[in-house]
């Protein structure tokens, strides 16, 4: 029996305990290894949905200004018929003065408005026998606060004698 210089007994090691040492080791740096290359991904998620939220919150969203066919549909060589946007005609009366009879009507977009309700109901069978006109057009009566009463059903009667179907009311 040798004895080792400083008085200790020699340690005699087997192949195997030599290997099952080696694989006690692997494994230990592993684990060393797998815990010092954790990320922590939970900031990075937070700062994605804030990211998110924030394009979501401070995008505009536009209407289309309008449908502009390329290509116009054809029945047998022959052109179909485009049905156009409805756009109503606003009939707009106001006061001029400080009597009842002191009135002006204004029809937008047109010019040479009937200057007494007597002379609405053609004025406006005249704009319902233009293309993209007709009794379905609707009819918006704008009156002013101040317009009297008897003046705005003067001029729903003239839209009814008009021929007019879809007659509405708007705020100035």
């Amino acid at each position: 029996m040798s004895t080792e210089p400083n008085g200790a007994s020699p340690i005699h090691l087997t192949r195997e305990d030599i290997q099952a040492m080696r694989v006690k080791r692997a494994l230990q740096k592993r684990r060393r290894r797998k815990l010092a290359m954790t990320v922590n991904i939970a900031p990075m998620i937070d700062v994605s949905f804030l990211l998110l939220i924030f394009f979501l919150v401070t995008t505009t969203f536009e209407r289309a200004e309008g449908i502009l066919s390329s290509r116009m549909p054809t029945e047998q060589g022959q052109r179909a018929s485009v049905a156009l946007p409805i756009s109503p005609i606003v009939v707009r009366i106001k006061k001029t003065g400080a009597r009842d009879e002191d009135f002006s009507i204004h029809i937008d977009r047109f010019d040479g408005a009937p200057q007494s309700f007597d002379e609405l109901p053609d004025f406006l069978r005249g704009l319902f026998d233009k293309p993209g006109f007709g009794e379905e057009t609707p009819v918006v009566i704008v009156a002013a606060g101040d317009v009297p009463w008897d003046h705005v059903v003067a001029c729903w009667n003239a839209a009814i004698r008009a021929g007019g179907k879809k007659i509405a009311f708007a705020e100035p």
